[in-house]
């Protein structure tokens, strides 16, 4: 798994945590070597997070308020297609519109799905193939989104549920936004919206280049810019909502910083198995705890809603390059960047996925792509046992080997990982602010 007793502390090592408390050494006499220590370090604080250049609207706060409603909008979804049979947590009946939002799947303070029956996967429109993440510190990843990385950037990411999931597509949630949202949307965003979205020969209903069958390829070039450029906005008030619900401040924050009782004598056991032993922190690296890197883990299909095989990254190549929001459109706010540069589909991506990054881990189960896991005590075994033996795409990554750890210890690196949840969000930001 790639996931600190008390004595009198020797100045030799408080002056490796200078920055703590009184200069103090959080780790204790006698836990942890000097290099360590140093690798304790890299994983905390969580900074502030950096400027995206890539959407100019990143940290435009009415970009933000218009977001939130954005998220918490289920008038743009589309026809049901599973419906709600009293036990699976569905959202209405089959053929029903409007019953869907971003939130329907990302609830409670921890914005994970905690309504679907069974919740391994979500059910909206219908059942999705995959666990939906938590999206607390999901503006925390620096160039890939999702558990395969579907896009580089968060607003492109932040579209692609929109048009693949919920039964709905780019033309008509551009004319949704222009029919409810038009003089917000024209506060913010330039060009505006205008008038010339009501004509339905320039801008058909149903019109996407997802979908051959529709009328997208009829429309002229400027015309599919308009309907691209502001469903790449709507996606960009969408990521400046999101960049506000950043937790820090753990506890293993606090610790780090020098207050010696913020985690127990257990976590702090731990935390020296994660940097260690088990080898947790190699991909579950720095103040995220997420290498960004796509690995083969060796999760197996498990779940009724789980397909036979996932080829994770190397499925989601084509998707990445074929996008038009990806930080190689003309979209992207920034052309110095081009993220797509060198990506090539390999085999050995075949049945990868990106690091999960672990803050507020204790509280957003269940856990991996198949949400077939629901304590972490499951996922450090798994971890310990070096994965599964069959049931999974691709060839598992080299380090995934037995660890080795007993149940004492297995038990200490849960009671760390339950050190990382962060301060609260602030309740506002959980308030449905869509229009009616």
């Amino acid at each position: 798994m790639r996931i600190l007793r008390y004595y009198v502390i020797p100045a030799v090592l408080a002056s490796l945590f200078s920055a703590g408390c009184n200069g103090e050494d959080p780790a204790g006499e006698g836990l942890f070597s000097d290099a360590e220590l140093e690798k304790v370090k890299l994983h905390s604080p969580l900074p502030p997070l950096k400027p995206d250049t890539t959407n100019m609207y990143a940290d435009n706060e009415n970009a933000a308020a218009l977001g939130q409603r954005f998220f918490f909008e289920k008038g743009y979804s589309g026809p049901i297609v599973v419906g709600d049979d009293g036990m699976n947590g569905g959202l209405g009946a089959v053929g029903e519109t409007g019953k869907v939002s971003c939130r329907s799947c990302h609830l409670g303070d921890f914005m994970i799905d905690t309504r679907s029956q069974p919740n391994g996967t979500s059910l909206a429109i219908d059942w999705f193939f995959r666990n939906s993440p938590t999206l607390l510190n999901v503006a925390t990843y620096d160039t890939q989104f999702g558990w395969v990385g579907f896009n580089d950037n968060l607003w492109g990411k932040n579209l692609i549920p929109a048009e693949f999931v919920m039964g709905t597509n780019r033309s008509d949630i551009v004319k949704f936004i222009y029919s409810k949202y038009k003089d917000e949307y024209n506060a913010v965003f330039s060009p505006p919206l205008d008038d010339t979205l009501l004509d339905e020969m320039r801008f058909p209903k149903g019109a996407t280049p997802l979908n051959p069958m529709s009328a997208w390829m009829t429309m002229a070039e400027g015309d599919r810019d308009i309907i691209n450029r502001a469903y790449s906005n709507f996606g960009k008030a969408i990521q400046a909502y999101e960049r506000k619900l950043v937790t820090g401040e753990a506890p293993f924050d606090r610790f780090v910083a020098g207050d010696q009782a913020a985690i127990s004598e257990s976590a702090k056991r731990g935390l020296k198995l994660f940097i260690g032993k088990a080898a947790c922190s190699e991909c579950h690296s720095g103040p995220t705890f997420s290498d960004e890197k796509f690995h083969v883990t060796g999760v197996p299909q498990i779940g009724e809603h789980v397909p036979p095989a996932d080829e994770g990254r190397f499925a989601a190549i084509d998707v990445y390059l074929g996008w038009d929001f990806n930080t190689a459109g003309k979209y992207n706010d920034d052309p110095s960047i081009n993220r797509t540069t060198g990506v090539t589909k390999d085999e050995k991506l075949t049945g990868a996925f990106r690091t999960k990054g672990l803050r507020n881990i204790a509280g957003t189960g269940p856990y991996m792509h198949t949400g077939h896991m629901t304590t972490l005590t499951e996922v450090v075994e798994f971890y310990n046992e070096g994965g599964a033996t069959s049931g999974y795409a691709g060839t598992k990554s080299t380090f995934m080997k037995p660890l080795n750890l007993s149940d004492e210890e297995i038990a200490d690196i849960v009671a760390f990982l339950e050190t990382l949840t962060g301060a609260p969000v602030p309740a506002e930001l959980f308030e449905d602010t869509a229009g009616p």
